[in-house]
This record gives C-alpha cells, structure tokens and sequence, in this order.
C-alpha cells in the first residue's frame, strides 16, 4: 500500500475487532515514551492514598481502562 487512501480503505474493509486492534496498535506507537521523572506518585489526601498519574497520562475513562485489561497478560 503506497497511499494514505489505499491505507484508508484497507483499513474500513476490517471487521470491527481488527479495527479496535489496529487502533490499539497505532495509538502504542504515537505515544511518546514516558520520561523517567513524570511516575505516578502516592498522594494522601484525609486519611485516603491516592495514586496519581503523571502529567500526561491518558485519562483512566471505561473504554481506556478495558482497553489497558484487554492486553493485560
């Protein structure tokens, strides 16, 4: 495939499950790779610790959540 449009139109021919995962697999690759100094840190807020993400981090919403247990091992 040469083109963006070839791309485009190989990509609507997929059955929903191969779109999810080609989706999966392109958006691994467009996340730049974290810096080691932006972690998730331990935050107590009352008598409660909270994990918080770093700077950046995609929100925790349903379908990322799935996603992320979809390709847990």
């Amino acid at each position: 495939m040469s083109t963006l449009l070839e791309i485009e139109a190989a990509a609507e021919a997929l059955p929903a499950e191969q779109k999810a995962e080609l989706v999966r697999f392109l958006t691994a690759r467009l996340r730049p790779p974290a810096p080691s100094a932006s972690k998730a840190r331990l935050v107590q807020v009352g008598d409660d610790l909270l994990l918080e993400a770093p700077p950046g981090a995609p929100p925790m919403t349903v379908d990322n959540i799935k996603r992320m247990l979809e390709d847990w091992p």
